[in-house]
């Protein structure tokens, strides 16, 4: 039986650790939901999609991407009826507190 580990921010610094982690040494099949807002909030230089591209050639079947806004509650609950999880660790996050205070959403 497989098992399935959701991680947010998949493609971020601490993300794509836990997901080479959870793939490697724990032999989880890991979900990473990421939607590349660092490249929203620090611009095109700051853009984490070579890492998720990178990451998806790595470990193919064990990494499945989804483009989703945590925000986003429909998506997100149909990416949990979908696979059953074991874990979730939640690295997703608005690294600015300037831009905190200007959209807090």
């Amino acid at each position: 039986m497989r098992k399935y580990a959701l991680v947010t921010g998949s493609a971020g610094l601490i993300g794509s650790a836990a997901t080479k982690f959870f793939i490697e040494e724990e032999g989880f099949t890991v979900v990473g939901v990421d939607n590349n807002m660092r490249e929203y909030f620090f611009g095109a230089d700051a853009s984490t999609e070579w890492n998720r591209i990178k990451m998806q050639k790595i470990y193919k079947d064990r990494h499945v991407h989804h483009n989703v806004d945590i925000r986003n509650e429909k998506k997100i609950e149909q990416i949990f009826q979908k696979f059953p999880f074991q874990l979730v660790i939640h690295t997703a996050a608005q690294p600015s507190h300037d831009w905190a205070a200007k959209e807090p959403l």
